[in-house]
């Protein structure tokens, strides 16, 4: 334990640590209790990796989902998690999941400015399985007007630059079409011209458009609803350390604050929702050495700091997992200092008909239309080390209407530029583009060939590309007889190395099902509950659906709330009959 300070600046009932989803759900479902809360938030913006998600939550069961009609049940659930988890699946976190997901995605909306609605289409990532489902159990934010929190609109840390238009102008994604054909029609002009419209306005007050959604409409509407409940908010703020009790319990923490140590007493907990350690190459060492890289899109603050403080008291750290970390694919591009970029897998050409993942080899390894992280999973399964390589490969008429890695955007008419500092390498034949990347040219010759007789068919007989319900929201209908399958045919041909990165981890604190952070000898640590990516994963290192990170925090942040509640009520209730 930590040194016990002889006296406390400041004493809350409740202090949050971060401000991603889990920091600012646990810092208001604390005040609809009545608790006195604090957040700190160790930057100078709220919202952490959140605020560049797509602030997904997955929710069975939720009242939206009953309300549209969706026939789930808990029972359904639970089945599909067991067979997804395997013999990784606890039935203890995944009873509390399932039990209390539609009870904390209404609490936090009722009398609160947080509002979701239903992504009726967002299949289960691996809904083919028993009990997957094929639509109906992710909710999303609903889209926020920014200048509502006035000047705090600041306060918001704005989504990926390079995944805004323009610099700055938050695109609803089912609205991409619109942008990328102007002239397309009437509406697409007059829709186009009204939000460019606004944008211009919006840039003689802010930094950046106020029209916004996902992750950030998830975290603008989080910072309204503490605003009108006039919570406090530090910022510039980092947890320097937890305060021990001779109980063997938390009583509070020593922040920095404007230079200087500030002790601030819990009375009745200290949730750490800081994000876990993605950004911390060392912690990465020692939590995912079988699961080697270095690339990573969670928030650059997510270092573990506030983990390393709970295991400082003695905190036990979950590493029964499939997998360390959520992943997604990534591509590096060289800027014109020379440095390097780490470049999102884009949506815009994830998962479409025309492109295939290969290895070293040549050889495909795994379905590319299915999820991120599954991807990435497959990339360690084959074997990833300093010398493997991986390479999305596909031809110019996928290219030109979908794009290529995020960073080419569709009807770019030269690609010149990115073939000559590297980003993708360009190939009149498949045999040539080959050579060009240092494969086999008959192996991967030999792969397309595979691969565009399947596009005949319609089947995939290595990997099913096309069958499940997941693969198919991502495929193209006018594409016969498979969404998925098209050839890759029209000289020239690309190629682009993919890279493992992490979205966040999945190792974190032991807890127990109310988010109790669990001691290294097996007993909760009475006064510290963990939630989010602080936590160790419900889902134990897989990722049933849209939402599966955003989702427990939520969650468990309102089983931490609820218990420390019931427990402040026994506590009030033994003092009065003893009085």
């Amino acid at each position: 334990m930590t040194d016990r300070p002889q006296a406390w600046d400041e004493e809350r009932d409740v202090v949050v640590i971060g401000s991603g989803c889990a920091g600012m759900v646990s810092t208001l479902l604390a005040s609809k209790k009545g608790l006195d809360v604090l957040l700190c938030e160790k930057s100078s913006q709220v919202g952490g990796t959140t605020a560049s998600s797509g602030g997904v939550v997955w929710i069975p069961n939720s009242r939206e989902a009953r309300a549209a009609g969706v026939a789930d049940s808990p029972e359904r659930v639970k089945e599909y998690l067991r067979h997804l988890l395997g013999r990784y699946y606890r039935a203890d976190l995944v009873d509390a999941y399932v039990e209390s997901a539609p009870a904390a995605a209404a609490a936090v909306q009722e009398g609160t400015q947080m509002r979701f609605k239903l992504m009726p289409a967002m299949s289960d990532y691996q809904a083919s399985l028993p009990g997957g489902m094929a639509g109906g159990r992710s909710l999303e934010p609903e889209r926020f007007d920014g200048r509502r929190l006035g000047k705090d609109f600041e306060l918001v840390r704005p989504p990926i630059k390079r995944l805004m238009l323009l610099g700055g102008l938050s695109v609803d994604k089912r609205r991409i079409d619109e942008f990328l054909n102007p002239f397309g029609s009437l509406r697409n002009f007059f829709n186009v011209a009204g939000t460019l419209a606004r944008y211009a306005m919006d840039l003689t007050r802010y930094s950046r458009g106020t029209d916004i959604g996902a992750g950030n409409a998830l975290i603008a509407r989080a910072l309204l609803s503490l605003r009108e409940r006039h919570v406090p908010v530090w910022l510039d703020a980092p947890l320097v350390s937890l305060v021990g009790d001779a109980h063997g319990g938390v009583q509070g923490v020593v922040i920095q604050r404007d230079g200087k140590p500030v002790r601030v007493r819990a009375r009745r907990a200290v949730v750490l929702a800081a994000g876990g350690f993605p950004r911390n190459p060392r912690l990465r060492e020692e939590f995912a050495k079988d699961f080697p890289h270095d690339q990573s899109v969670a928030y650059k603050g997510n270092v573990g700091d506030a983990l390393e403080a709970a295991r400082r008291i003695g905190a036990a750290v979950d590493t029964e997992l499939a997998s360390p970390c959520w992943w997604t694919p990534t591509s590096k591009y060289r800027e014109r200092d020379g440095s390097e970029s780490t470049i999102l897998y884009g949506y815009l050409d994830r998962s479409r008909p025309g492109m295939i993942a290969v290895n070293a080899a040549g050889k495909r390894f795994v379905n590319d239309s299915n999820s991120y992280h599954d991807i990435v999973y497959a990339m360690f399964k084959d074997g990833v080390h300093e010398n493997s390589r991986f390479y999305l490969v596909c031809d110019r008429r996928f290219v030109w209407r979908r794009g290529f890695g995020n960073m080419i955007r569709p009807y770019q008419p030269f690609l010149g530029r990115y073939v000559r500092n590297g980003y993708v390498a360009r190939g009149r034949t498949i045999r040539e583009l080959a050579t060009r990347i240092g494969i086999d040219p008959d192996a991967l010759a030999a792969t397309v060939e595979r691969h565009n007789g399947f596009c005949k068919t319609g089947v995939d007989l290595d990997f099913g590309k096309g069958s499940d319900p997941y693969n198919r929201m991502f495929g193209d209908p006018a594409v016969k007889p498979n969404p998925n399958l098209s050839p890759i045919a029209h000289a020239p041909f690309f190629a682009l190395r993919i890279h493992p990165a992490s979205l966040g981890a999945t190792v974190g604190l032991k807890t127990t099902a109310d988010a109790q952070v669990v001691g290294t000898d097996g007993a909760p640590i009475p006064g510290l509950y963990a939630c989010g990516n602080e936590m160790a994963s419900v889902f134990r290192g897989f990722y049933p659906g849209g939402g599966s990170t955003l989702g427990p925090g939520l969650v468990f942040g309102f089983r931490a709330v609820e218990h420390l509640a019931r427990a402040q009520r026994t506590e009030e209730t033994r003092t009065a009959m003893a009085a």
